[in-house]
């Protein structure tokens, strides 16, 4: 149980970085389409040589069937996540789009008949405040856009999901479950731009900050998946456990690291929605 919780939190370390990956993407205006493909792809190479290495088998249906369904839903996310942040800083964007694991708890309450305890009615209640706090104007002007409002609601609304699909894989198969995911929202995108008759940017950095969301994003989806196994053996509800911590530990490491390699100022407001957001990921991974 310990071992996973330290997993865990190794994991929203991780994802930390990834949030810098987007949001040097979005503030560099690459196009969106391309980052995605490319960042998969290279996801697609790290999924591929872990697999051959494990000698696992190339074909399991039941988890292409899950890695497609990941894809689909996660190319939709990133493409989002992309766009509103072009329009606000990391701060806000990333500490709403986590704050996206009241899906998956709300999922184990209705699905799984987890308890809906007073804990869990206090951190739906704090993640409203933080969405609230972080979606008004702080203490520096800001644009408060229906455009942002829109992508930032689809990303939240979609992400929560994808991380249920990681309760699901078998242990052993992991790395496998990567290459499909990788692979197939590889396709996806560059159908999106065959459909879309898109060119191919071959944008200063492009390559460079691809790799670098690829590693940080493939290490997060292994270690996640690694932190469930270890928990569940001990407790039922794994994802309980794991998500507020994957999710709301991300927030701290996310924002800082944004904020301190991007120089981004962060509102008052926002520290607070913060604050907020992450007493919520605590009440929540309450049973």
């Amino acid at each position: 149980m310990i071992q996973g919780i330290a997993i865990a939190v190794l994991a929203a370390t991780i994802y930390g970085f990834l949030g810098l990956a987007f949001e040097v993407a979005a503030k560099r205006g690459y196009p969106n389409w391309d980052f995605i493909l490319y960042k998969q792809c290279f996801g697609t190479i790290l999924g591929l040589v872990v697999t051959l290495a494990l000698r696992l088998p190339l074909f399991e249906p039941r988890v292409l069937v899950l890695a497609f369904v990941g894809a689909v839903f996660y190319v939709v996310t990133c493409f989002a996540y992309l766009t509103a942040s072009r329009e606000r800083e990391i701060a806000a964007n990333w500490t709403i789009l986590n704050l996206s694991v009241i899906v998956p708890v709300l999922l184990s309450v209705i699905q799984f008949h987890d308890k809906f305890s007073y804990s869990k009615v206090l951190g739906f209640a704090f993640t409203l405040v933080a969405i609230i706090l972080i979606g008004g104007l702080g203490a520096r002007k800001m644009t408060f856009s229906r455009r942002w409002v829109l992508w930032i609601a689809l990303a939240f609304l979609l992400n929560g999901w994808f991380v249920i699909l990681l309760r699901f894989v078998p242990e052993k198969l992991s790395s496998l479950f990567t290459l499909y995911f990788y692979g197939l929202s590889a396709v996806l995108a560059l159908l999106y731009k065959i459909a879309a008759r898109q060119g191919f940017t071959r944008a200063s950095g492009i390559y460079r900050v691809a790799a670098y969301g690829a590693a940080a994003h493939w290490s997060g989806i292994m270690l996640t998946m690694i932190a469930l196994y270890y928990v569940g053996r001990a407790n039922g509800h794994a994802g309980l456990v794991v998500y507020p911590i994957t999710n709301g530990l991300t927030i701290v490491t996310g924002v800082a690291i944004g904020s301190l390699f991007l120089h981004q100022e962060i509102a008052s407001r926002e520290k607070w929605g913060m604050v907020c957001g992450i007493v919520a990921m605590v009440f929540l991974s309450f049973a």
